[in-house]
């Protein structure tokens, strides 16, 4: 796995709101503003079973993760990467995720409602300032 440069492990650690990016059986990129978590040197994010995104991970793993710092338009990060899709049973990630964010308590998702880990394996991690 290719790690985060230390000059963006800063960024990556911080609460701030991602882009990421998947492909859509018809070969159009899908974008959704999302939370995630830098944990064990990877990013990582949680999906729920219904979405469109994660029926867009496992027909092609292939993935965009963005981030900008909000205070400095000249620091950002890129990861292009594969999705690694794990199960989330006892919805232990999705529980860190939200308490990085200040939200209190489980999701509210429905019965049945499987969550499941994503983590990004990069091919390529572009930053600016460039590490």
């Amino acid at each position: 796995m290719i790690p985060i440069p230390d000059s963006h492990i800063e960024l990556v650690s911080r609460p701030l709101g991602c882009t990421i990016t998947t492909i859509t059986p018809g070969g159009y990129p899908q974008t959704t503003a999302m939370w995630f978590l830098y944990e064990d040197g990877a990013i990582k994010f949680s999906l729920i079973e219904h979405r469109r995104k994660l029926r867009n991970l496992r027909a092609n793993p292939a993935c965009n993760f963005f981030l900008m710092n909000p205070t400095n338009m000249g620091n950002v990060i890129e990861v292009r990467g594969n999705a690694i899709i794990e199960p989330d049973p006892d919805k232990a990630f999705v529980g860190r995720v939200r308490a990085q964010y200040g939200a209190d308590g489980p999701p509210s998702d429905g019965p049945g409602d499987d969550r499941w880990v994503v983590t990004i394996d990069p091919v390529r991690i572009n930053t600016i300032p460039r590490s």
